[in-house]
This record gives structure tokens, sequence and C-alpha cells, in this order.
């Protein structure tokens, strides 16, 4: 086989094809989504116990870019603007319990790289190539009174979604119980204006009789979609898991970036927890949100 066949190809990629990727503090960027001018794809290769490295950047597959020629150079969306990056050499890192392979760069973090058993491990940005634009999404305290407007919207959604996983797996406590009992908002983030699209993290935790206060039965914990427009705000998707009190299987979201692309929204994020991370590209419609593409990023 010759050198040709791991290289990229001379036809041109498709016209707006880039590709975009996770930038960790340790200067590595994870590759995780392509788009080719209409739709989402992912052809970087998942974590694992045994990889084999490329020697160098021409000897990426070609198969591995998607869309794209082979990217030498990343644009990095970080605080407080974007940076160029260029490649230095493929690598592997620890993602909890596997191996990544990744493109070191020679990004210089402004804070001091954790060690690199550290998970999740910290991302610094998204990283996009070639150049696009990117927006950032907002953290809005749980406090704020664009907040506090939609909690009766928030916990009718919650009740809502909670009352499903009653009906399937059953509940410690009984609806009348629960269901008086506001959420407790613990993150919210949100992008743009009229339309306005939040995403919510919130729970709710249960005592059993007997139990004192500070101790805990279960806790549910939602996760939800709300859009705010001229009729008022209203919920796009909200989902609720019962989970240990330890928490132990939720997931949190660290927004990375948004991008408007070809008239349409693209919510780009991070969802990890102490095991796992995973990486998500969401379309936001307006009447519903819809996952683009899904990749597992490592765990245990």
């Amino acid at each position: 086989m010759g050198l040709g066949a791991v290289m990229v190809g001379a036809a041109d990629p498709p016209r707006g094809a880039f590709g975009v990727g996770a930038l960790r503090r340790d200067s590595v960027v994870v590759p995780f989504a392509s788009f080719d001018g209409k739709r989402w794809s992912s052809a970087w290769p998942p974590p694992g116990l045994e990889l084999t490295v490329p020697i160098d950047l021409r000897a990426v597959p070609s198969r591995w870019w998607g869309p794209t020629r082979a990217l030498e150079s990343w644009q990095a969306w970080t605080a407080p603007s974007p940076l160029m990056l260029r490649v230095v050499q493929p690598d592997w890192v620890d993602v909890h319990c596997v191996r990544q392979i990744g493109l070191r760069t020679d990004y210089l973090p402004s804070t001091l790289p954790p060690p690199r058993t550290e998970q999740p491990y910290p991302k610094d940005g998204l990283a996009v190539s070639p150049p696009q634009p990117v927006e950032r999404a907002e953290i809005v305290p749980s406090s704020a009174d664009e907040v506090r407007s939609f909690t009766r919207v928030l916990t009718q959604a919650f009740n809502e979604a909670e009352r499903l996983v009653e009906q399937r797996h059953g509940h410690p406590v009984a609806r009348r119980a629960r269901e008086g009992v506001e959420p407790t908002i613990e993150a919210v983030y949100a992008f743009g204006a009229s339309p306005r699209v939040y995403y919510v993290e919130a729970n709710r935790r249960y005592r059993e009789l007997g139990q004192f206060l500070g101790e805990c039965a279960a806790l549910a914990f939602g996760t939800g979609w709300f859009v705010r427009d001229e009729a008022g705000v209203r919920p796009l998707t909200m989902g609720v898991d019962l989970l240990p009190c330890d928490r132990s299987g939720a997931s949190y979201m660290l927004p990375l970036g948004v991008m408007r692309v070809g008239g349409r929204l693209f919510w780009i994020a991070q969802f990890s927890g102490w095991d796992h991370e995973r990486f998500v590209v969401i379309e936001i419609k307006a009447k519903t949100v819809e996952v683009a593409v899904s990749v597992w990023g490592g765990g245990c």
C-alpha cells in the first residue's frame, strides 16, 4: 500500500466543510465531529485501550478527517479571544479508564495544566478548522430575574418528566409530596435574544420519613431546554433521572460554543460526570432540539 493510501486524496473537500474538536488544557485537541456543508458526522477514532498513534500528521489516515483535508492548524475559541494553533504531532491522552488519540498543538494555557490523571480533564474551549465564526453561551446566575421568571414553567416540565420515571421504574416519594417543591436550579446557560434559548440543570433531593435535615434518600436530577420568545417561555424538552444521593451517573454540560451554519443553529458541548464524558452537537429548532452528533469521549 503506497503512501497515498493514508493521505488525503487530491479531490477538494466539500465547500464549507470544517472540523471541530475539544481543546484540552494540556494543549491537545481531540477532534470529534465534522460538517460537510449539509450534515454532521464523526470519523475520528474513539477512545480505546490499545492505540496505534500515527508518527506524524501525514501518517494520519484520510478517513479519520471525514469530509475535510488534513487539519494542520486550528482556531481555538478561548477567553478572551480566538487564537490560531499549529499541530505539532499526533499524541495520546488518558481519558478516564481508556486512551484517546489527539493532536498536540503549540497552545500555551493561561493556567498551569493539572496532572493528566485528573478526570474529566479540563477543556479550555472549542477548536475549529478551517476557522469559522463561533459564539459563546452565557452563564446565567440562578438568581437572575430572567431565570426566576420561568421557575413555574420549569417546575411543571420537571414534574411531567419525573412522572415518566415513576411510570417506568417507580418512585420512593409520592407525587403529592414532591410536586409542590420547586426544583433547585444548579446551572443555567443561555444564547440569543429573541428567541433566547436556555439549558437548565436542576434537582430535587428527597428524604425518607425519619431522616434528618441534610440526609438524603434519592435525588431527582433534571436537564432541559427552554426557549423565550414573544409568547413567553416554553419547554423544548426535559428529562429527569432518579439518582443516588452521591450523584453517580449524572452528566453535566460544559458549553464549548454556538455556531450558526447555513441558517441553522448548533450548540456544541461536552457532557461529563465522574467516570465518563461525551461530545455532542445539538441543533436548536423552533419547537425541539435534535442531536446531530453524539460522540463517546471515554469512560470507565
